[in-house]
């Protein structure tokens, strides 16, 4: 089991901001919350494994967080 996390938007589309669900990859985990949340398949956002930044997909073992983190801007 992975922990997913959701912010922003993101969260608002899912009704919460915590899942937890088995997942291979962090592919998988994007793959179930757009088959899941349908209105997630227009926004992008970024991800992070354990609190550590990632671009493409990253292999997940038990236990481990993903965040899924909507764009943000500020100063």
């Amino acid at each position: 089991m992975v922990n997913v996390l959701l912010f922003g938007r993101l969260a608002e589309i899912c009704g919460q901001n915590n899942f937890v669900f088995e997942a291979k990859d962090t592919d998988a985990v994007c793959d179930k919350l757009k088959t899941d949340f349908p209105e997630m398949k227009q926004f992008s956002f970024a991800l992070a494994v354990n609190q550590i930044m990632i671009t493409g997909n990253t292999k997940l073992k038990e236990g481990d967080e993903v965040a899924l983190m909507p764009p943000y801007s500020g100063g």
